[in-house]
């Protein structure tokens, strides 16, 4: 099975059997820039989880697991319960104990997402400590986190856009966007592009 080739092998037996026992529809479709995964139910009833492709194999866990959770919820509750409420966190909190292990996610990796599990949000990407440590394996080389950049350095957000960091509000910082010169708060995992280099 493809998806097999996208996560650690030390997680590959764990997940084939959450897919045998749950009779999971799973496909691995290119990056689509808004989502890493998604789970759908069908006018057909039949149900469906797709996710990114992902260099990062610990992400790729990290997503199958919380999109597992959010089809587990509906098998359990249909649409009666919020898609990232209680219900959720304790499933996706439940599948996710057999894979917190260090033969599975290297340490740095492994204590932020027991932290994380702790009370999960709906995407790592809003877990600061978590998006971080994550991103230290990832292979995207040209990309950097916005609180690298130096106060009044000049930085491209979603390859297109240009901004200046001006400043910080409690934990994000404000950044002009230069075409217009209105201020917006980012937070210090997201990551951006040094506008000086791809100029270059």
């Amino acid at each position: 099975m493809i998806l097999m080739s996208f996560i650690p092998a030390n997680a590959r037996e764990n997940i084939g059997d959450l897919i045998n026992e749950h009779k999971l529809n799973l496909n691995v479709v290119q990056e689509r820039k808004t989502k890493r995964g998604d789970f759908r139910v069908y006018s057909n009833g039949s149900k469906k989880i797709t996710l990114n492709k992902d260099s990062n194999k610990f992400r790729f866990l990290i997503t199958l697991l919380h999109e597992i959770s959010h089809q587990l919820v509906f098998q359990a509750f249909g649409n009666k319960v919020r898609p990232h409420g209680v219900e959720w966190k304790k499933i996706f909190k439940e599948i996710s104990k057999p894979f917190l292990i260090e033969s599975i996610f290297p340490l740095s990796i492994l204590d932020a997402f027991k932290k994380y599990l702790k009370n999960p949000k709906s995407s790592t990407d809003l877990d600061v400590e978590l998006s971080i440590s994550l991103s230290k394996f990832d292979t995207l080389s040209d990309y950097l986190y916005i609180d690298k950049l130096e106060m009044g350095q000049f930085f491209l957000y979603k390859k297109k856009v240009i901004f200046k960091k001006i400043g910080k509000k409690r934990k994000r910082y404000v950044c002009e966007k230069v075409s217009n010169g209105k201020l917006y708060l980012f937070q210090p995992n997201t990551l951006v592009l040094d506008y000086n280099n791809e100029k270059r």
